[in-house]
Protein backbone atom coordinates (compact mmCIF):
# COMPACT_ATOMS: atom_id res chain seq x y z
CA UNK A 1 0.00 0.00 0.00
CA UNK A 2 1.50 3.33 -1.08
CA UNK A 3 -0.50 5.43 1.40
CA UNK A 4 1.10 5.78 4.84
CA UNK A 5 -1.04 8.46 6.50
CA UNK A 6 -4.33 10.35 6.41
CA UNK A 7 -4.25 14.06 7.26
CA UNK A 8 -7.55 15.56 8.38
CA UNK A 9 -8.90 19.06 8.56
CA UNK A 10 -10.68 19.53 11.89
CA UNK A 11 -13.62 21.94 11.85
CA UNK A 12 -16.52 20.74 9.73
CA UNK A 13 -14.67 17.59 8.72
CA UNK A 14 -14.19 15.72 11.99
CA UNK A 15 -16.10 17.86 14.45
CA UNK A 16 -18.88 20.40 14.61
CA UNK A 17 -16.94 23.37 15.94
CA UNK A 18 -19.54 25.98 16.78
CA UNK A 19 -17.33 29.05 16.98
CA UNK A 20 -19.06 32.42 16.89
CA UNK A 21 -17.19 33.47 13.74
CA UNK A 22 -19.08 36.73 13.39
CA UNK A 23 -18.21 37.76 16.94
CA UNK A 24 -14.58 36.81 16.41
CA UNK A 25 -14.40 38.88 13.24
CA UNK A 26 -16.05 41.86 14.92
CA UNK A 27 -13.58 41.76 17.80
CA UNK A 28 -10.62 41.55 15.40
CA UNK A 29 -11.93 44.53 13.41
CA UNK A 30 -12.62 46.55 16.58
CA UNK A 31 -9.16 45.97 18.04
CA UNK A 32 -7.36 46.71 14.79
CA UNK A 33 -9.41 49.86 14.16
CA UNK A 34 -8.43 51.09 17.62
CA UNK A 35 -4.80 50.76 16.54
CA UNK A 36 -5.31 52.85 13.41
CA UNK A 37 -6.17 50.34 10.68
CA UNK A 38 -8.63 52.06 8.33
CA UNK A 39 -12.12 50.70 7.71
CA UNK A 40 -11.37 50.28 3.97
CA UNK A 41 -9.06 47.39 4.84
CA UNK A 42 -11.94 45.40 6.33
CA UNK A 43 -14.09 45.55 3.20
CA UNK A 44 -12.04 42.75 1.67
CA UNK A 45 -13.47 39.22 1.73
CA UNK A 46 -10.66 37.84 3.86
CA UNK A 47 -10.95 35.24 6.59
CA UNK A 48 -10.46 36.38 10.17
CA UNK A 49 -6.91 35.02 10.26
CA UNK A 50 -6.04 36.52 6.89
CA UNK A 51 -7.23 39.86 8.27
CA UNK A 52 -4.93 39.46 11.25
CA UNK A 53 -1.93 38.44 9.15
CA UNK A 54 -2.43 41.05 6.43
CA UNK A 55 -2.99 43.83 8.97
CA UNK A 56 0.68 43.63 9.92
CA UNK A 57 1.63 45.34 6.65
CA UNK A 58 -0.97 48.07 7.28
CA UNK A 59 0.28 48.61 10.83
CA UNK A 60 3.81 48.94 9.49
CA UNK A 61 2.66 51.46 6.88
CA UNK A 62 1.02 53.67 9.52
CA UNK A 63 4.23 53.81 11.53
CA UNK A 64 4.04 51.03 14.08
CA UNK A 65 7.38 49.45 14.92
CA UNK A 66 7.94 45.71 15.08
CA UNK A 67 7.52 45.48 18.85
CA UNK A 68 4.24 47.40 18.68
CA UNK A 69 2.98 45.20 15.85
CA UNK A 70 3.90 42.05 17.75
CA UNK A 71 2.02 43.26 20.82
CA UNK A 72 -1.07 44.23 18.80
CA UNK A 73 -1.20 40.91 16.96
CA UNK A 74 -0.73 39.01 20.22
CA UNK A 75 -3.64 40.87 21.81
CA UNK A 76 -5.87 40.24 18.79
CA UNK A 77 -4.96 36.55 18.66
CA UNK A 78 -5.61 36.15 22.37
CA UNK A 79 -9.10 37.61 21.94
CA UNK A 80 -9.87 35.09 19.19
CA UNK A 81 -8.40 32.21 21.22
CA UNK A 82 -10.85 32.95 24.04
CA UNK A 83 -13.79 32.59 21.65
CA UNK A 84 -12.28 29.43 20.16
CA UNK A 85 -11.78 27.87 23.58
CA UNK A 86 -15.47 28.23 24.39
CA UNK A 87 -16.34 26.56 21.07
CA UNK A 88 -13.78 23.80 21.68
CA UNK A 89 -15.48 22.86 24.94
CA UNK A 90 -18.79 22.49 23.07
CA UNK A 91 -17.41 20.48 20.14
CA UNK A 92 -19.36 17.46 18.89
CA UNK A 93 -18.45 14.66 16.50
CA UNK A 94 -19.52 14.66 12.86
CA UNK A 95 -22.06 11.84 12.52
CA UNK A 96 -20.42 8.62 11.38
CA UNK A 97 -16.86 9.92 11.33
CA UNK A 98 -15.58 7.59 14.05
CA UNK A 99 -16.33 4.58 11.84
CA UNK A 100 -13.95 6.09 9.27
CA UNK A 101 -11.28 6.71 11.92
CA UNK A 102 -11.64 3.11 13.09
CA UNK A 103 -11.35 1.80 9.52
CA UNK A 104 -8.14 3.78 8.96
CA UNK A 105 -6.69 2.60 12.25
CA UNK A 106 -7.53 -1.03 11.44
CA UNK A 107 -5.66 -0.94 8.12
CA UNK A 108 -2.59 0.46 9.88
CA UNK A 109 -2.38 4.02 8.59
CA UNK A 110 -1.16 6.95 10.67
CA UNK A 111 -3.55 9.87 11.23
CA UNK A 112 -2.90 13.56 11.79
CA UNK A 113 -4.69 16.91 11.85
CA UNK A 114 -3.88 20.29 10.34
CA UNK A 115 -6.03 23.16 11.46
CA UNK A 116 -6.36 26.93 11.74
CA UNK A 117 -7.13 26.45 15.44
CA UNK A 118 -4.39 26.64 18.04
CA UNK A 119 -2.88 23.34 19.12
CA UNK A 120 -4.44 23.66 22.58
CA UNK A 121 -7.97 24.36 21.35
CA UNK A 122 -7.76 21.63 18.72
CA UNK A 123 -6.67 19.20 21.43
CA UNK A 124 -9.55 20.32 23.65
CA UNK A 125 -12.02 19.71 20.80
CA UNK A 126 -10.69 16.24 20.12
CA UNK A 127 -10.77 15.34 23.80
CA UNK A 128 -14.32 16.62 24.12
CA UNK A 129 -15.38 14.61 21.05
CA UNK A 130 -13.59 11.52 22.37
CA UNK A 131 -11.38 10.85 19.35
CA UNK A 132 -7.96 12.27 20.28
CA UNK A 133 -6.44 8.77 20.62
CA UNK A 134 -6.62 8.26 16.85
CA UNK A 135 -4.09 11.00 16.04
CA UNK A 136 -0.32 10.98 16.19
CA UNK A 137 0.11 14.69 15.58
CA UNK A 138 -1.95 17.89 15.65
CA UNK A 139 -0.55 20.83 13.67
CA UNK A 140 -2.27 24.01 14.81
CA UNK A 141 -1.69 27.56 13.64
CA UNK A 142 0.82 28.06 16.44
CA UNK A 143 2.92 25.09 15.32
CA UNK A 144 3.89 26.43 11.90
CA UNK A 145 4.90 29.79 10.45
CA UNK A 146 2.85 29.42 7.25
CA UNK A 147 -0.64 27.92 7.36
CA UNK A 148 -2.52 25.91 4.74
CA UNK A 149 -2.66 26.13 1.80
CA UNK A 150 1.06 26.93 2.14
CA UNK A 151 3.12 23.71 1.81
CA UNK A 152 4.74 24.27 5.24
CA UNK A 153 1.65 23.14 7.11
CA UNK A 154 1.48 19.69 5.53
CA UNK A 155 5.25 19.36 5.23
CA UNK A 156 5.49 19.84 9.00
CA UNK A 157 3.21 16.84 9.45
CA UNK A 158 5.00 14.72 6.85
CA UNK A 159 8.34 15.35 8.56
CA UNK A 160 6.91 14.50 11.98
CA UNK A 161 5.33 11.27 10.69
CA UNK A 162 8.39 10.45 8.54
CA UNK A 163 6.31 10.05 5.39
CA UNK A 164 6.55 11.56 1.92
CA UNK A 165 3.95 14.08 0.70
CA UNK A 166 3.09 11.49 -1.96
CA UNK A 167 2.21 8.98 0.75
CA UNK A 168 -0.63 10.93 2.36
CA UNK A 169 -4.29 11.60 1.63
CA UNK A 170 -5.74 14.91 2.81
CA UNK A 171 -9.42 15.07 3.81
CA UNK A 172 -11.11 18.43 4.28
CA UNK A 173 -14.15 20.58 3.61
CA UNK A 174 -12.57 23.73 2.18
CA UNK A 175 -10.61 24.79 -0.86
CA UNK A 176 -7.60 25.56 1.33
CA UNK A 177 -7.45 21.91 2.39
CA UNK A 178 -7.50 20.72 -1.22
CA UNK A 179 -5.09 23.42 -2.37
CA UNK A 180 -2.69 22.44 0.41
CA UNK A 181 -2.71 18.87 -0.89
CA UNK A 182 -2.18 20.02 -4.48
CA UNK A 183 0.72 22.21 -3.39
CA UNK A 184 2.70 19.23 -2.13
CA UNK A 185 1.52 16.62 -4.63
CA UNK A 186 -0.75 14.72 -2.22
CA UNK A 187 -4.08 13.07 -2.98
CA UNK A 188 -7.22 14.58 -1.45
CA UNK A 189 -10.88 13.97 -0.69
CA UNK A 190 -13.27 16.89 -0.32
CA UNK A 191 -16.25 16.83 2.03
CA UNK A 192 -19.03 18.96 0.59
CA UNK A 193 -21.07 20.68 3.30
CA UNK A 194 -23.72 23.41 3.08
CA UNK A 195 -22.02 25.41 5.86
CA UNK A 196 -18.61 25.46 4.21
CA UNK A 197 -19.88 26.10 0.67
CA UNK A 198 -18.56 29.66 0.85
CA UNK A 199 -15.07 28.19 1.25
CA UNK A 200 -15.38 25.83 -1.71
CA UNK A 201 -14.31 27.38 -5.01
CA UNK A 202 -12.86 25.98 -8.23
CA UNK A 203 -9.84 24.60 -6.40
CA UNK A 204 -12.10 22.46 -4.25
CA UNK A 205 -13.26 20.67 -7.40
CA UNK A 206 -9.68 19.50 -8.00
CA UNK A 207 -9.89 17.02 -5.14
CA UNK A 208 -9.43 13.41 -6.27
CA UNK A 209 -12.90 12.71 -4.93
CA UNK A 210 -15.73 14.78 -3.44
CA UNK A 211 -18.45 13.34 -1.23
CA UNK A 212 -21.44 14.93 0.53
CA UNK A 213 -21.48 15.19 4.31
CA UNK A 214 -24.13 12.48 4.50
CA UNK A 215 -21.74 10.20 2.60
CA UNK A 216 -19.92 9.67 5.91
CA UNK A 217 -19.06 6.96 6.78
CA UNK A 218 -19.86 4.56 3.92
CA UNK A 219 -19.06 6.72 0.88
CA UNK A 220 -15.92 8.15 2.47
CA UNK A 221 -14.59 4.69 3.30
CA UNK A 222 -15.43 3.56 -0.24
CA UNK A 223 -13.53 6.49 -1.77
CA UNK A 224 -10.55 5.86 0.50
CA UNK A 225 -10.48 2.23 -0.62
CA UNK A 226 -10.48 3.33 -4.26
CA UNK A 227 -7.44 5.57 -3.74
CA UNK A 228 -5.64 3.04 -1.58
Amino acid sequence: MWVKAIVWDLDGTLINFKIDSLRARRIVIKLLKEKGVSREFFRTQLSTFDLINNSQDILREIGKNQDEIREIITDVNNAVVEIEEKAALEASLITGIEKVLEFIEQIGLKQAIFTFNTFRNAKLSLEKAGIIHYFEIIAGRDNVAMLKPHPDHLNYICEALKVSPYEIIVIGDSSKDIEAALNIGAKSIGIKTPISRVFQDELFKKANSIIPLDGIPLKLIEELQKIL
